[in-house]
């Protein structure tokens, strides 16, 4: 399985009781059925656009640009792709679509939402409702005395918590609870804070310790998610909105998947239409060049925090990344100086590390099979003059 990025499936799209991620011919897969969802369960957040959103500009592409974009048409034609676009900063150079796709449909970033919780944690920091230190038996009581509830918020930003891997892919939830999780009937608390999930992953010699090694599954995103709603005094939902959508200008509706409490599936969690995914793309780049705290906080996230294995054949995750950022991949093979928002089955959003290059790749698909071809046009297109 290549360069594979595991996301904790919202089953409530679908009613589909399963404790485990599709695959496909041994690739992570996203059905269209789960990648495309308009209307969503009723305790679903309903986004809004922000009060001031940001224009998207177009253009054709230079002759500079043409091949990569020749390439990028090539792949839309013979792989699993649903969407692709090549951006210039604020620009949008090339973007196409194949079916059931089109530029009105909800896409599903699954653990690219992963990133937006990392901002939206960032956030929280920058306004003084958390710290890097903060433990989270702090703010989830329930978490005393239990191996996660030790783990601070830079640990949980790093995958870092030493928390029990429970499945062979990154979700956590036991088949009971995945079908709790489709009925609708799943509070997330009960489930970061679940002694099978928070007792500490065992190692060969020992039990991991919080910050000792990165380990990728759902409980990390979803518990800081949990403890910055308590934090801020708001509810994650109201929080993305906030923080996340109204700051980078998102011009249409979206859905964020929450259960009925109004906890998030921060694992994944939005949905938001191509040219939102395209604003928040390039807010967070315009983010990283910023003075202060936020911009501060932009800058870890495109660094490397933690190494993910010794080498592609000790990861069980993301076998073409070298290094974890705060819910970023880095350090890729393929394509050197890039930072990554990641997602299963083939969701992908590629920056440039380097400040002024403003060139972003994002891509949509419903297999992961075919992503080493994204790095090399991303790497290309990054070093278009």
């Amino acid at each position: 399985m290549l360069a594979v990025c595991a996301a904790s499936i919202s089953l409530s799209a679908t009613g589909i009781a399963s404790a485990q991620n599709p695959t496909q011919d041994g690739a992570a897969a996203a059905p269209d059925a789960w990648l495309f969802e308009r209307e969503g369960r009723p305790w679903w957040y309903r986004s809004v656009p922000s009060p001031k959103p940001v224009e998207i500009k177009r253009r054709e592409p230079t002759a500079a640009e043409q091949p990569v974009v020749d390439r990028a048409k090539s792949l839309m034609a013979s792989r699993p792709a649903r969407a692709f676009a090549l951006l210039d900063g604020d620009t949008v150079v090339y973007q196409q679509f194949n079916a059931p796709a089109n530029d009105d449909s909800v896409i599903f970033g699954f653990s690219m939402g992963k990133t937006v919780t990392a901002m939206a944690v960032g956030q929280a920091i920058c306004a003084g409702k958390l710290k890097y230190e903060t433990k989270a038996n702090e703010l989830v009581p329930q978490l005393a005395g239990k191996a996660l509830g030790n783990a601070t918020v830079r640990d949980l930003l790093r995958m870092a918590s030493g928390s029990a891997e429970s499945n062979p892919d990154s979700s956590v939830w036991s088949p009971e609870q995945a079908k709790a999780w489709s009925q609708g009937n799943l509070n997330l608390v009960d489930l970061v804070t679940d002694e099978r999930v928070a007792r500490a992953q065992r190692g060969v010699f020992s039990e991991y310790k919080p910050g000792e090694a990165t380990s990728y599954k759902s409980t990390d995103p979803i518990l800081l998610a949990i403890m910055t709603a308590k934090a801020t005094g708001t509810p994650w939902g109201q929080w993305i909105q906030q923080s996340i959508l109204n700051p980078m200008g998102a011009a249409k509706t979206g859905l964020y998947v929450q259960d009925r409490q109004g906890n998030g599936l921060a694992d994944s969690g939005m949905r938001m239409r191509m040219e939102d995914w395209q604003r928040f793309a390039l807010w967070v780049k315009r983010s990283s060049t910023e003075t202060g705290c936020w911009g501060d906080f932009v800058r870890e996230t495109f660094k490397p925090q933690i190494k993910n294995g010794s080498s592609p054949a000790d990861r069980k995750f993301g076998k073409l990344f070298a290094s974890y950022g705060f819910f970023t991949w880095l350090d890729n093979s393929i394509a050197p100086n890039t930072v990554w928002a990641s997602g299963w089955g083939g969701q992908r959003i590629g920056w440039s590390t380097e400040p002024m290059n403003n060139r972003m790749v994002i891509t949509f698909s419903n297999v992961e099979s075919w992503m080493p071809e994204v790095y090399e046009a991303a790497r290309d297109w990054k070093r278009v003059k």
